[in-house]
């Protein structure tokens, strides 16, 4: 069993259930869990930008959904995702994301679990 809350679970039951498999593998990369994104999820994402089927404004618009998500580890995997894909991605999920006039709003983000360092995804200065 994996440390999936019940929130991620469903919403990733939601995205398969509309057929967005992309929006999906979003949803898997970036959940609550307190570990880096799967690669599995990372590279099935790079690869869906390189099929001309796949829907990259939708893609891009999912991550910056999760990117609002009050929770601090959603919204870094969120970050992490959004940077391996335009690192690592084809160009047309880059060219789509510089295309937006408005892209992450981090301004009301705020930590609200309480947690207070030594968290696994960030390396100690």
């Amino acid at each position: 069993m994996s440390g999936q809350t019940l929130t991620d679970r469903i919403a990733a039951a939601q995205y398969s259930l509309t057929g967005s498999e992309v929006a999906r593998a979003v949803c898997k990369a970036t959940t609550h869990e307190q570990t880096a994104p799967k690669k599995k999820h990372l590279e099935y994402l790079i690869q869906a930008t390189q099929e001309t089927n796949v829907n990259v404004p939708q893609m891009a618009d999912t991550l910056i959904e999760r990117a609002g998500n009050a929770s601090w580890v959603v919204v870094f995997k969120a970050l992490i995702a959004t940077h391996h894909l335009m690192v690592h991605g084809n160009e047309k999920f880059l060219q789509f994301l510089s295309s937006r006039n408005t892209l992450f709003n981090l301004a009301n983000f705020l930590d609200k679990t309480g947690s207070h360092g030594g968290h696994p995804l960030v390396p100690a200065l």
